[in-house]
């Protein structure tokens, strides 16, 4: 189902929250047109944000995108705007968002990642500056996945962005593990499947699965042995 929007009704409503934001010290363009007038778009950008800049665009056809463009690693958003309403909170939650996303240099440790036995859909786990960051795939990922990730050793790392509080609040098995928050870990192998278990400072515990043939473990063990010493079992 597609909706019709009144793009002038929500331009002028635009034109407001864009004054409150340049009122806030953020860099933003004024309510753009593209050619064919069927597209409303606005640039916006600030010292504070991570990454450069953020366009949000809003079709006649009552679609709507979200850009954080970072400079390797763009992240898109696709949203159905049914009424003024719905952009009001849509222009909220983009800005709130881009406050929030991070752009780092990060490592794919392994693409079979899950969080236990129990838990049969993969996931992508990243070995980032300050932990780990285990975001769900899919099942159609998962069924790939049984002929290989494909990751190797030498797998470099790469932009990655993302914003921490939506990638928790997105599905409960998705982690995001400090480094700092570590007392104790162990990793351990096997024929199959290989794994690591995480003790935190307030009391919580993860637990961590993924292919054999993937790189993770000895990556894991090179990145946490400096830091956590004897308290990392290997």
């Amino acid at each position: 189902m597609t909706y019709d929007m009144d793009l002038n009704t929500a331009a002028a409503h635009l034109e407001s929250r864009i004054q409150g934001w340049r009122a806030e010290g953020m860099q933003v363009s004024d309510a753009l047109w593209a050619a064919d007038a069927a597209v409303l778009e606005v640039r916006i950008a600030s010292p504070s944000w991570q990454i450069p800049l953020t366009v949000i665009q809003l079709y006649e056809s009552g679609h709507a995108r979200a850009l954080f463009l970072s400079p390797a690693d763009p992240v898109e958003e696709r949203h159905r705007i049914p009424s003024l309403d719905a952009w009001s909170t849509m222009l909220t939650e983009t800005v709130t968002r881009a406050a929030r996303v991070r752009h780092t240099q990060a490592r794919l440790l392994t693409r079979t990642c899950t969080t236990g036995w129990l838990d049969w859909i993969h996931g992508e786990l990243w070995l980032l500056p300050e932990g780990l960051l285990r975001i769900r795939s899919g099942f159609m990922t998962t069924l790939a996945n049984g002929h290989g990730s494909g990751l190797t050793a030498q797998d470099p790392y790469r932009p990655l962005t993302y914003d921490p509080a939506t990638v928790l609040a997105t599905h409960p098995t998705n982690k995001l593990i400090p480094f700092a928050g570590m007392a104790a870990a162990r990793l351990h192998g096997g024929v199959t499947t290989s794994g690591m278990e995480v003790a935190m400072t307030d009391g919580t515990r993860h637990k961590l699965l993924w292919a054999t043939l993937d790189p993770a473990r000895r990556l894991l063990r090179e990145r946490l042995l400096p830091l956590l010493g004897t308290r990392l079992t290997h």
